[in-house]
């Protein structure tokens, strides 16, 4: 009992100095960083979960049957999450607990969006330029603006936070500048007329998503996980991989990829799928670094695999107006590419490291393994025929999570009562308030550029850094997504960059499937891109290894990952783009490059290595295949592959298997803490 009346630190723990919790007023000014992620017990513990259970109620009514305007719903929304947010992430890393402060901006954050829901006739049928916000609102508005900034400080440290801050600054004073990033004084009143009052700003599009598909999506994730779906996922992998050379890591790419599909979302993939697939690579003899690479690598692929590819695929058909079955299809010849490369690169790497195959009570086979878990295929028929027949992805989404809690009834072990659904809307409330606060952030970042014109200004400066040059643009384009996605859930990166570099390509004549699936791969990318590579942080305490060398380790595995984007931009074929002749030339010269990478990047071919200057034509020839012309690409095919049979015919010298196995790594005992709390944003 004492135990459920004390708070209850979550998987990412928090300082175990004392001292710590007595700094909570003090840190308050000048704070570093983001908080600690905790789960309070006692009264707050029943509070949060009837605040759970109460919005995910709501959610499936809105999925179902709600007609409910998107303000009104996106409001209501942010009622639940920012007091949620404050209650389950202290001020800092160094206080432990949820303190009198945190507990005063919950209720004033769930004052001010009451305000607004009680109200909600107002707002809906506020006319901008006319309508003005009263004294009251105007203080409302400003607190609730720097209520959202607090809580994206907590939830995902500086990076959205000093992007929204320095927006904020520049709308406020950029009026007094001169030249080309000059722009009108912009009003008080005017001002949060557009970002608090109105679907422009914080309550746009990108929380409209978070507060409908997502959240509903993620319960699915979770119902499908606690009814032992997971389970399915890997056998299916191991049946199919275990057997092979590297079998374990195969395999972990298989069951993560799956897993990924469903989820959407590379923390939680890895969190979930890590847990199994890390200590047994571990086991088999990889390093603990190789291993948190592996599942890294793998699930960061979900959000560009589908058939849910998680929050972000839902918020660029908000963004494109293509419709998410049209996004879905054409990520399916790219998506398979990514994994090709990242399994041939596992491949090389374990026969150059002479790995063996997955132990043999590890694979049930793939008969037995349909056989005990042929029902968890239900949801996913389910959710891919609704999608196919163009129904909502919130009634998709409601489908899914209905037929995961019949089937969980199959089985005594599994099935999921009133206990575990509450569980459930309660870990599923936990883990998207990351989320939910991060698209409320971004919202405010699509407000500020829409009102100073800088997406316009933005354009300009690209331009000028590229000479209107593609190439330049795209690489240039590839950098920013990187850097703002340090630490960031896979959203709010594809959110801001969708802002502010989607213009400049398609001024460039990119098309719009095509710019904006550039920018949705290095969202994703972004999240094993160091230094603050958030998938990589979150395996690193599963591998004991060094998260910045899991990092690295990932951006090598997943190569193909930061290439093929440019490759759709000039074979749109990729993107299932033009006639099926062009389909099959771009994934056939797709597979080619994949292969060609994979050898470049390890060294090792069949039975031995291949030195520096043949990779590097490996690599030559790749490009040679990328180009868009038929003859160049079948010239670059088969020189690829002549020159690779000849080496397989004739390998070089390769050390006994025994003495090229790896040397094992210390254990780097990495403390839970360490993980960002932006990779926990959309877990």
């Amino acid at each position: 009992m004492r135990e459920d009346r004390e708070t209850r630190r979550e998987t990412t723990g928090g300082a175990e100095d004392p001292a710590a919790q007595r700094r909570s007023l003090l840190s308050f000014v000048g704070i570093v960083g983001e908080g600690n992620r905790v789960r309070p017990g006692g009264i707050i513990g029943y509070v949060l979960t009837a605040m759970a259970v109460a919005i995910t109620l709501y959610e499936l009514w809105l999925g179902v049957v709600g007609t409910h305007p998107p303000l009104q719903y996106s409001i209501i929304f942010l009622t639940a999450m920012l007091p949620i947010a404050f209650l389950t992430t202290t001020i800092s890393k160094h206080v432990a607990n949820i303190t009198a402060l945190d507990v005063l901006l919950a209720i004033v954050s769930f004052v001010c969006c009451a305000y607004l829901v009680v109200n909600i006739e107002r707002y809906l049928n506020w006319i901008q330029g006319l309508t003005a916000p009263t004294t009251l609102e105007t203080v409302l508005g400003i607190v609730l603006i720097a209520l959202v900034v607090e809580a994206s400080r907590r939830t995902l440290g500086w990076g959205l936070t000093a992007v929204v801050l320095g927006l904020m600054s520049y709308t406020a004073f950029g009026s007094f500048l001169s030249g080309t990033f000059a722009h009108r004084p912009i009003a008080l009143g005017y001002y949060l007329e557009q970002q608090v009052f109105t679907t422009t700003g914080l309550f746009g599009s990108s929380i409209q998503v978070a507060a409908t598909y997502a959240f509903l999506f993620v319960l699915f994730g979770n119902l499908f996980h606690k009814a032992g779906g997971g389970q399915l996922f890997f056998d299916i992998a191991a049946s199919a991989t275990g057997r092979m050379v590297g079998g374990p890591a195969k395999a972990c790419i298989a069951s993560s990829g799956l897993y990924g599909s469903i989820s959407g979302s590379p923390t939680a993939d890895v969190a979930t799928t890590g847990q199994i697939n890390i200590p047994i690579m571990k086991r088999v003899g990889y390093t603990g670094t190789f291993s948190g690479a592996v599942e890294s690598a793998a699930s960061s692929g979900g959000a560009i695999l589908p058939p849910v590819m998680g929050a972000v695929a839902f918020i660029m058909a908000e963004f494109t107006g293509i419709e998410y079955v049209d996004i879905a299809k054409a990520a399916i010849l790219t998506a398979l590419l990514y994994y090709l490369g990242v399994f041939l690169q596992v491949h090389h790497r374990s026969q150059r490291w002479a790995m063996g195959r997955l132990p043999a009570d590890q694979i049930v086979g793939i008969v037995a393994a349909l056989k005990r878990g042929w029902m968890y295929l239900i949801p996913l028929f389910i959710l891919v025929y609704f999608l196919l027949e163009g129904y909502t992805p919130s009634l998709i989404a409601v489908a899914a999570i209905a037929a995961t809690v019949v089937v969980s009834w199959f089985k005594r072990s599994t099935r999921i009562g009133p206990r575990e659904l509450v569980d459930a809307c309660t870990a599923t409330v936990f883990m998207i308030v990351g989320l939910g606060i991060a698209c409320a952030a971004a919202g405010l970042v699509i407000g500020d550029i829409e009102l100073t014109g800088l997406a316009g200004k933005f354009t300009y400066l690209i331009f000028s850094l590229t000479g209107g040059l593609l190439v330049p643009a795209l690489i240039v384009s590839m950098i920013i997504s990187l850097l703002l996605g340090l630490g960031l859930p896979t959203p709010a990166v594809y959110i801001m960059t969708a802002a502010l570099v989607a213009p400049p390509l398609l001024e460039l004549g990119v098309p719009l499937l095509e710019t904006h699936m550039f920018l949705l791969y290095f969202a994703a990318m972004s999240a094993i891109t160091p230094p603050i590579a958030v998938a990589a942080f979150t395996a690193a305490p599963i591998a004991n290894a060094n998260p910045m060398a899991i990092g690295w380790q990932a951006c090598r595995l997943a190569l193909v990952g930061f290439v093929f984007p440019f490759v759709f931009v000039f074979r749109p074929g990729l993107l299932l783009q033009g006639s099926v002749p062009e389909i099959v030339e771009a994934f056939l010269a797709g597979a080619v490059v994949a292969f060609a990478l994979a050898v470049t990047a390890e060294g090792w071919f069949g039975r031995g290595p291949v030195v520096w200057w043949e990779r590097l034509a490996l690599l030559a020839l790749g490009i040679f295949v990328i180009y868009p012309n038929l003859v160049t690409s079948a010239i670059g095919a088969l020189a690829v592959f002549a020159f690779l049979g000849y080496r397989y015919r004739n390998p070089r010298w390769a050390p006994e298997p025994e003495q090229r196995r790896p040397k094992q790594e210390p254990e780097v005992r990495v403390p839970e803490q360490t993980v960002p709390s932006g990779a926990e944003a959309y877990q």
